[in-house]
């Protein structure tokens, strides 16, 4: 395993053969080399980790020299496992790796990885220097569910973020302070978030810009042969497959309307009346672009919503119903039932019984690494 010492280019080793962190000089130039530290938590994606180092590997390469680095880190420091079943090794702990943070100026920005929120672990060990990034304006990047972790550590509060779309509904409801976006990614007082995945790209080279320019970006999209990163302006759940051949604006904001009033449904009526077109006209437009009602849309809307805080928290069933617009629980169950194929219990059962064999399978891998392993 490698020691701090090579992350800070400098320092020694004791007689215990502990890495000593030494000191380092108080600033760095443009041409230094600065260090992205990498933490991955269980069940990461690789394509999120990818994507987002991706952009740096080739900036590298266009500066015909190493601007940037990465070292990764992990609660064993040992490695850690992907979504896919992929072992990646880390050269340092979470607690080793994290003093280092806030004490070195080649520090360029702490990048958190993961995905999904049952794999997520305890961070107790991470808040306080996690928080003391901020304070020291070190950029803190959450990708994919990581901004979950953020905001448990409270460091999210009166802060624009995002997190994959399949957590938005479960993020929203559990948490009050963020200041949630369905945006590929935000940034926002020192502290970028993204949904992960493609989306990890986009934010990399917004971040390069902002340190190296466009002109270089540019040629690093080139050369990952992309034809340019989306802005973050750009919604995760903005596309969609009718959108490209609509004629009309009236339906992406009748849908609009729909997705932002799920707690309390516009009847179709309201919504015809806010675009100015006929009940008749908006009726026409989804028949016509997806094959369905409007009302039978609205519908699988909150319900896909209600699948999302069954699956990821533990919210009460008769609260996640008034929470999707149902003021009957016997009514949701129902129209759940005839949707999802399956009782609004039956889905949060089912979701427990993927989500315990996890756990357990980690808990029993944790055991059997070697206690001296542990040492850096």
């Amino acid at each position: 395993m490698r020691s701090i010492s090579e992350w800070a280019g400098d320092g020694a080793i004791n007689v215990a053969g502990q890495a000593t962190i030494a000191p380092l000089p108080a600033a760095r130039n443009s041409r230094d080399t600065a260090t992205i530290a990498v933490l991955l938590f269980p069940g990461f994606s690789l394509l999120s980790l990818s994507s987002f180092l991706a952009p740096f590997e080739k900036a590298n390469a266009i500066l015909e020299r190493q601007r940037f680095r990465w070292v990764f880190a992990s609660k064993s420091g040992i490695s850690e496992t992907s979504s896919l079943g992929v072992s990646m090794p880390t050269q340092f702990r979470f607690a080793d790796v994290m003093p280092k943070m806030t004490s070195s100026p080649r520090t360029e920005m702490v990048v958190m990885i993961a995905d999904g929120i049952s794999q997520l672990m305890p961070c107790a060990e991470l808040s306080g220097a996690v928080r003391l990034c901020i304070r020291q304006n070190i950029p803190v990047v959450a990708l994919g569910t990581a901004t979950w972790l953020l905001a448990e550590m409270g460091a999210l509060n009166n802060t624009e973020c995002t997190i994959h779309w399949e957590q938005l509904a479960a993020f929203s409801e559990t948490f009050n302070g963020p200041k949630v976006s369905d945006a590929i990614y935000t940034g926002d007082g020192g502290i970028w978030s993204c949904a992960g995945e493609t989306s990890a790209f986009d934010l990399a080279i917004a971040l390069l810009e902002h340190t190296l320019g466009t002109y270089l970006t540019v040629d690093v999209c080139k050369r990952n042969v992309s034809d340019g990163a989306r802005d973050r302006t750009q919604r995760q759940t903005g596309w969609s497959p009718w959108a490209a051949y609509c004629a009309s604006d009236k339906l992406p904001q009748a849908v609009a309307l729909m997705e932002g009033s799920l707690d309390e449904p516009l009847s179709l009526q309201q919504i015809a009346d806010t675009l100015t077109i006929s009940r008749r006209q908006l009726e026409r437009l989804f028949e016509t672009y997806l094959g369905t009602s409007p009302h039978k849309y609205y519908l699988t809307l909150r319900l896909d919503r209600a699948r999302q805080l069954i699956e990821a928290t533990s919210k009460p069933i008769v609260d996640i119903a008034v929470a999707c617009g149902f003021v009957s629980a016997t009514h949701f169950s129902k129209c759940f039932r005839i949707q999802h194929g399956r009782s609004p219990q039956q889905t949060r059962l089912e979701r427990m019984k993927k989500v315990l064999p996890a756990k357990e399978t980690r808990h029993r891998s944790a055991r059997r690494i070697p206690a001296a392993r542990n040492a850096p």
